[in-house]
């Protein structure tokens, strides 16, 4: 029913994480009715993402440079490390304006049901920043996944000296760092607790 190339975009678009067969199908029209200068616009905004964003060496968000700003910046905290799952967690803490350390994206959290173990992860990496560290901070989802991946980490981490802490409940169980306002964050921050 549709043109080959519409619904091949379509299929694209559905394929981003929250987007629907409908939402993909109303992208694509919006695109098509914006005319060239819209799809010009997109396309080089997507071919600059691709050419200029890395994977910071050190801890592993996206940046445009390497290291990242956060990990270059000498007035943050570099013995205190935040360890999220995902980039966009790192986002959230930071509209917070509360926290001054530096941060370790695992990229995943542990979870066996779709074979997401811990060799799949910056899990490694992790444990040859810890050496350097005086406290790391654990800013997982409350879930199930990521109480398994704290769980893992702090027994692997613990040792003298290094003080293994997370963020407080406020962030109610089941819910998304990501999608927590700055005051939650903040004060979840302030009220962490150890592992």
């Amino acid at each position: 029913m549709l043109a080959q190339p519409i619904q091949k975009l379509i299929e694209a678009f559905t394929r981003l994480p929250g987007v629907g067969p409908k939402t993909a199908q109303r992208f694509t029209i919006h695109l098509l009715k914006s005319g060239r200068g819209e799809v010009v616009r997109l396309e080089r905004a997507l071919e600059d993402l691709l050419q200029n964003i890395r994977s910071c060496e050190i801890c592993h968000n996206f940046s445009d440079m390497s290291p990242c700003e956060i990990c270059s910046d000498s007035r943050r905290d570099q013995t205190m490390i935040c360890v999220v799952a995902e980039p966009q967690d790192v986002i959230a803490i930071e509209k917070s304006g509360t926290y001054k350390g530096v941060y370790h994206v695992l990229r995943g959290v542990i979870d066996p049901l779709i074979d997401a173990m811990p060799q799949q992860m910056k899990l490694a990496e992790l444990m040859e920043r810890a050496p350097g560290a005086t406290e790391i901070i654990f800013a997982l989802d409350p879930t199930i996944e990521g109480e398994v991946t704290v769980q893992y980490l702090s027994k692997r981490l613990a040792r003298e000296g290094l003080a293994i802490s997370r963020l407080a409940t406020g962030i109610p169980s089941g819910g998304s760092v990501e999608y927590a306002d700055e005051i939650t964050l903040g004060s979840a921050f302030k009220a962490r607790q150890k592992v």
